[in-house]
């Protein structure tokens, strides 16, 4: 299973069905890009590399979650997770 996958597996195993109320006490302030649906928070992994967790909501509930890769600020991968969909994780490779 791809690393990422992995990340995203225990991010869904932990987060998934919390309230924004939660969310935000774990993760703090979301990235200014966020709006009430959608929230992201960005986690770094060495200078140039990045990951940015996308929390969707809806009714005020974590429905989906996605994991944007990037390197020097250019996105080159997205791992999103579908509730009830074969395979439960997709990856989507920008480059």
């Amino acid at each position: 299973m791809d690393q990422q996958i992995q990340k995203l597996k225990i991010l869904v195993n932990k987060h998934l069905h919390q309230t924004k109320e939660e969310i935000h006490k774990q993760w703090g302030e979301s990235l200014k890009d966020s709006d009430n649906e959608i929230w992201f928070f960005r986690k770094y992994r060495g200078f140039i590399f990045w990951d940015e967790i996308a929390f969707i909501f809806e009714e005020d509930e974590v429905v989906d979650i996605s994991i944007s890769q990037y390197i020097l600020g250019f996105e080159y991968k997205t791992i999103f997770y579908y509730e009830n969909a074969t395979p439960e994780y997709k990856i989507m490779k920008n480059y």
